[in-house]
């Protein structure tokens, strides 16, 4: 997987040199350059969340003139914090006449609840919940814990995350999954079992972030795998032995964020390189590269695409496959899985009804992806996708949504209900 690393390389080396400078037009005036400039960013109002989890982001703003303020560019930069929403934004003089204040006044919103999820297709059901804190300790630090069973086992999960505020600031992550699985490849057309087997998997991880420009954060993670198989009724083309392996992950993405009055529109791209140091057989590669562009046509009305290429060393072993929600794909079951990904998702959404506490939206589009693993070679899948969305301002969660697609090529629906998933 020689290629995977030197393709990763490259795309870190063009991306940092590009993208790491800020254009021309938004560098930073010396402080105090004439009285219009801003000097200073206030937040008030907060009761949770500390005032420099938005007040770090909107270090940007500080040289730039106050009269070309886009309060639109603000608004996005305080809702991707997730658990802030903004009041009012002002252009406030100092008091000592040297510039000007961007002031905001904000609101907390509400971080800790409980998540229900669940999914039904043709090939089995799923369910679950989460309990999670979004703002931890008032620090934009998510808190959560996990379980959800179904027709091909349980699982459950705990995970922290700390993400850095500001440029120049680190972030860390500590997960660790506890998986039993009733593993069953099946080929959709024939019904035909090509793979079954039952295994348990202890998978703890860390990771660290930085911050580097306003655009770019790289990460690096160290995980731990182990697999092992456990009795089953009637196995088919079961792994011969137990997985031990250690992942080294490196990995950096671009984000940048848009608000056109109603939505949070995304524009990301991430690159990813998982090595996987396998105890007593052959390394595993794999590289992904992930994309979305959302982008509004007029406010409320907007179009959204996702991307996603995964690459894997080729390998009899079934434990290193991704799952589905790995590529975006909505059309096939979360029990399916390949080695090799190659998905494209395009959805239009619009805005139905805004209100005070947040808005409905209605989303329809179309899925193709190709996928590639030692049970199911070279499938090819498309389908249509439609969902409801009610976003809640108040609350820290993305969005709540319930639909379903249909994969035209297996003649397969699948139905959803969502808490900040998938969108």
């Amino acid at each position: 997987m020689k290629r995977a690393f030197i393709v990763f390389m490259a795309f870190v080396l063009i991306s940092t040199g590009s993208f790491s400078q800020e254009p021309s037009d938004q560098l930073p005036y010396p402080a105090g350059r004439d009285e219009n400039t801003i000097t200073a960013v206030s937040v008030t109002g907060l009761k949770r969340t500390k005032p420099h989890v938005v007040e770090g982001p909107l270090q940007i703003f500080i040289g730039r003139d106050a009269g070309s303020l886009d309060k639109n560019e603000v608004i996005a930069i305080i809702q991707a914090t997730g658990v802030v929403e903004p009041l009012t934004i002002e252009i406030e003089d100092n008091q000592d006449g040297n510039g000007k204040t961007l002031a905001i006044t904000a609101r907390d919103k509400w971080s800790i609840f409980p998540v229900p999820f669940f999914g039904i297709s043709q090939s089995g059901w799923s369910a679950g919940g989460a309990f999670m804190n979004t703002n931890f300790l008032g620090r934009k630090d998510m808190l959560m814990v996990t379980g959800s069973g179904g027709t091909g086992g349980w699982m459950a999960n705990a995970m922290y995350f700390h993400s850095p505020d500001m440029v120049g600031e680190f972030g860390w992550s500590a997960t660790g999954m506890f998986l039993w699985q009733d593993k069953e490849n099946v080929d959709q057309t024939n019904k035909r079992v090509l793979r079954r087997y039952n295994s348990m998997t202890i998978n703890p991880s860390v990771g660290v972030s930085y911050k580097l420009t306003d655009l770019f954060t790289p990460t690096f993670g160290i995980a731990y795998k182990g697999v092992l198989l456990r009795d089953t009724d009637n196995p088919v083309n079961a792994p011969e032995k137990d997985m031990h392996g250690i992942t080294f992950s490196p990995a950096i993405g671009i984000k940048h964020n848009t608000w056109d009055g109603y939505f949070l529109n995304e524009q990301s791209a991430s690159l990813k390189y998982d090595y996987t140091l396998v105890i007593g057989g052959p390394d595993v590669h794999t590289i992904s590269l992930n994309g979305t562009y959302n982008y509004s046509f007029i406010p409320g009305f907007r179009i959204m695409a996702k991307s996603a290429i995964i690459l894997g060393t080729p390998s009899g072993s079934p434990f290193f496959e991704a799952s589905p929600i790995n590529a975006s794909v909505n059309i096939l079951p979360q029990t399916y899985s390949a080695v090799d990904y190659s998905s494209l998702s395009i959805e239009l959404e619009k805005s139905l009804y805004k209100f005070k506490w947040g808005l409905i939206s209605i989303s329809a589009g179309y899925q193709i992806v190709y996928s590639n693993s030692e049970s199911l070679r070279n499938q090819f899948d498309h389908g249509p996708v439609a969902m409801a969305h009610l976003f809640l301002n108040r609350v820290a969660i993305p969005a709540i949504g319930l639909g379903g697609s249909y994969n035209v090529s297996k003649n397969a629906w699948q139905y959803a209900f969502n808490v900040g998933m998938n969108f």
